[in-house]
């Protein structure tokens, strides 16, 4: 078992987490810019500045010249109510001390296991909605914090956009462990002429255990968006949920509207029952990948995101629904 180490491997675990330097992270404040100056000429300015958040995040053309993103942000940069909330949203975030640490632990531990990775850098924006919450990719990594302020903030997602069970996760907290899942697919190994729905578990699985192990002090709800609750009643009741998928013959299924029920986001697995959470096809897969990971204490967390054998990781994990 990976987790049965001995006190000397504990203990060197121990100097090179002690030892392990955080990766410098850079974080640019276009949020902080935009609100500084409230003038067309100012936006432009700023678009203009930081030409590659402005292709990625506002799919702006040519930075500041193009006009009707400058129009747009124009007018809400000046609207009262989303500068209130810009207070409340740098009354939150404040300078984005715990955001800079828990970054720079995750780019450090990626780093150490993936040499050829890059620290990406970080944008910051608030627009009032007016474009995604989290544009990442291997150089740039952008932010709308208006998505993040949590429960107690003065504006929400649009409700009709986003359901109550993803508004939740909506907070400081989901944040960094999105970001990692989202880097972890630049690793995740698949074979493209399987699509069965076994191999898209393994590849959900895959991406939970990336994540838990460059951010090794995330809680699981964190990384998978469960509540607690769900995360207990789940694992109490995986017997029966492994029956289902066994007894369905659902691990090797590949009607697309058929895995969707299993592997999409959803209030809850109906097909199942209703105190079974969405996306319960993603929750097994970390299970297996979970048993196979840690059973094979010679595979690397690199090793693991390069087998592309969905079935083999399966079998070799031993995976029936038990609960050890």
């Amino acid at each position: 078992m990976r987790i049965q180490t001995a006190i000397v491997g504990l203990f060197c675990v121990f100097l090179l987490a002690s030892c392990t330097k955080n990766e410098d992270v850079t974080i640019i404040r276009l949020d902080q810019q935009l609100f500084s100056g409230q003038s067309p000429d100012s936006i432009q300015a700023v678009l203009n500045r930081n030409p590659a958040i402005a292709q990625l995040y506002f799919n702006a053309n040519g930075a500041g010249n193009d006009t009707s993103v400058v129009h747009e942000l124009t007018n809400r940069i000046t609207n009262p109510a989303l500068n209130e909330f810009n207070r409340q949203i740098q009354a939150e975030f404040g300078d984005l001390t715990d955001l800079r640490k828990q970054l720079g632990e995750a780019f450090a531990n990626i780093k150490k296991d993936f040499p050829d990775f890059q620290s990406p850098k970080i944008a910051t924006v608030v627009t009032g909605f007016m474009g995604p919450d989290l544009v990442v990719t291997d150089s740039l990594i952008v932010i709308g914090l208006d998505y993040f302020v949590g429960p107690n903030a003065k504006f929400l997602p649009p409700a009709n956009e986003f359901p109550q069970y993803i508004l939740r996760r909506y907070d400081k907290d989901h944040l960094v462990p999105a970001i990692v899942f989202a880097i972890s697919d630049k690793y995740n190994a698949t074979n493209r002429t399987d699509q069965t729905m076994l191999a898209d578990m393994v590849y959900y699985g895959k991406g939970y255990v990336f994540t838990k192990t460059m951010l090794p002090n995330t809680a699981d709800s964190l990384v998978i968006g469960y509540t607690d609750k769900q995360l207990t009643q789940t694992f109490n009741a995986q017997d029966i949920v492994w029956a289902h998928f066994i007894d369905n013959q659902l691990l090797y299924q590949t009607n697309p509207a058929i895995k969707q029920r299993y592997l999409n986001e959803r209030p809850f697995t109906a097909e199942i029952g209703k105190d079974c959470p969405g996306a319960i096809g993603r929750w097994v897969g970390w299970r297996i990948v979970s048993l196979f990971y840690d059973e094979h204490s010679s595979v690397s967390i690199a090793d693991l995101m390069h087998n592309a054998d969905a079935r083999q990781i399966f079998e070799q994990s031993g995976y029936k629904g038990q609960k050890e």
